[in-house]
């Protein structure tokens, strides 16, 4: 294989979500291929993103690249693995890359030529391209995965960038509909100190924080001129001291447009944090809550009480901010009452927005190797694993009961009553998140996909599965197994 030099067609695509999610009212891609995108475009390339939900795929434009890059996570991965192999069959050259392909390359490699793993995309597509063109070896290109003499090769990983101001900036403009963002994604850090056992970024980005500097935001800030902002860090409030700084600016600059951040429940303990976010025009904040049950949250290793996700939401609701509260549900502790508890204790306390996701074991965590080894993953299509549909056997339920505990939960919170409650008080924004979140679960209920898995679960308790009875599904591709 190998490409001509100077200038390529290279399209670059982010698969849909399979199913539709409690995020799905808005456009929110992955940054990834953007920086990846800008990269490119400063080289020379010609250069387009197609992401599913904000425009359909040009197919006749695709099948013209020279090169296609798809950007996969676990549930988008048989998307991803389908859409690869009508692209090679047709000789376009692929690579698949992403937080999936990182931790089972070879899983990729059976529908790609090539996987990128780990941090530094812009600099492996960069290299593989001199690559291709005969100006470099591939062994060269840390952070690939390739075919040598029908054997796959890992190269080493890249080392995981130190300064973030020396990133591009993601391009949004190449994404094909990028008009359909309500929101303008910005990331100002990566990385997580914490070891919550089912999450994957500390493994992805490593557990020590980096920060672009406030000074670099702020110039994206002014040169994107968003009319509103979703920043992207998975704990906006790592550095509280930084952040305050940053807000400031925001606020000196005039650049107060309505944002949300995701933080944990300890930004809850700085008032004067607080009061500079909704100056600076936060409207909203997204917490990691978990659950209401402390033996859960340890043995999630959350390092937080309930005391303080109670704390948090009171503290948010001073300041006029809106608590998107987020829990996991599912754990070894939990039951079908913890689920029906959870709904309650977040009516109670006026959490503004719900999201209640099923504990999936991610790959690549202690916990999918845990639950592995203890032949409690029965489903191997991976398009289930985006934290709406239980793939495993919980230790007090049955998985039917919590995936339709889940769903009556869902029902309950959003349900027309409490929705009417807010038009009655004309808080009008609270009706029109309200009103989403009813519409949601009623259209993923309602999803041929989501009921047939759903009688899967219902037939599978009512025959009483066993810990080492055969799995629903199969291989990693999605395809189903006798």
């Amino acid at each position: 294989m190998k490409l001509r030099s100077g200038s390529l067609r290279v399209r670059l695509i982010e698969p849909a979500a399979p199913s539709v999610n409690i995020l799905s009212y808005g456009f929110y891609p992955r940054l990834g291929l953007p920086i990846i995108g800008a990269a490119l475009e400063a080289a020379g390339h010609d250069v387009r993103i197609y992401c599913p939900q904000a425009a359909p795929i040009d197919r006749q434009d695709v099948a013209s690249a020279d090169l296609v890059g798809i950007s996969t996570t676990t549930s988008t991965a048989p998307a991803a693995y389908r859409l690869s192999d009508a692209l090679r069959a047709d000789g376009i050259p692929v690579i698949i890359g992403g937080p999936h392909p990182t931790f089972v390359p070879d899983d990729a490699l059976r529908h790609a030529d090539f996987v990128a793993r780990g941090e530094g995309g812009e600099h492996l597509m960069l290299e593989l391209i001199e690559a291709l063109a005969g100006a470099r070896e591939l062994e060269s290109i840390r952070g690939l995965s390739f075919w040598r003499e029908q054997h796959p090769v890992h190269n080493e990983l890249r080392e995981r960038c130190a300064d973030l101001d020396t990133m591009p900036l993601p391009d949004l403009s190449l994404i094909v509909g990028a008009r359909r963002m309500r929101e303008t994604p910005i990331m100002t850090s990566l990385g997580c100190p914490f070891g919550c056992t089912f999450c994957t970024v500390t493994l992805m980005f490593g557990r020590a924080y980096r920060f672009r500097s406030p000074e670099q935001v702020i110039a994206e800030l002014e040169a994107k001129r968003p009319t509103r902002v979703f920043f992207y860090d998975d704990n906006m409030a790592a550095d509280k001291r930084r952040l305050k700084v940053l807000l400031q600016m925001m606020i000196d600059r005039g650049l107060t447009v309505p944002w949300q951040a995701q933080v944990r429940a300890d930004v809850a303990r700085d008032e004067e944090l607080l009061a500079l976010m909704r100056r600076s025009g936060c409207r909203r904040l997204a917490l990691g809550f978990e659950s209401i049950d402390q033996a859960t949250l340890d043995g999630y290793a959350k390092s937080q009480t309930v005391d303080d996700v109670v704390h948090a939401i009171d503290a948010l609701h001073r300041h006029g901010i809106k608590c998107h509260g987020m829990f996991v549900v599912g754990a070894d502790s939990d039951t079908t009452a913890t689920v029906r508890d959870t709904v309650g204790f977040a009516e109670r306390h006026h959490i503004d927005s719900l999201m209640l996701n099923v504990l999936t074991p991610a790959i690549g965590t202690r916990q999918y190797d845990t639950m592995d080894a203890g032949s409690r993953i029965f489903e191997r299509r991976w398009q289930f694993y985006d934290g709406q549909h239980v793939v495993f056997t919980p230790q007090q339920m049955t998985p039917f009961e919590l995936q339709r505990e889940v769903v009556r939960a869902y029902r309950g919170f959003y349900s027309l009553r409490r929705g009417l409650g807010h038009l009655r008080r004309l808080r009008v924004t609270h009706f029109l998140d309200h009103l989403w979140g009813w519409w949601f679960i009623r259209r993923w209920a309602r999803e041929p996909a989501n009921r047939a898995y759903v009688r899967e679960l219902a037939d599978r308790s009512r025959r009483q599965p066993q810990a080492h009875e055969e799995p629903l599904g199969s291989d990693a591709t999605g395809r189903t197994v006798a």
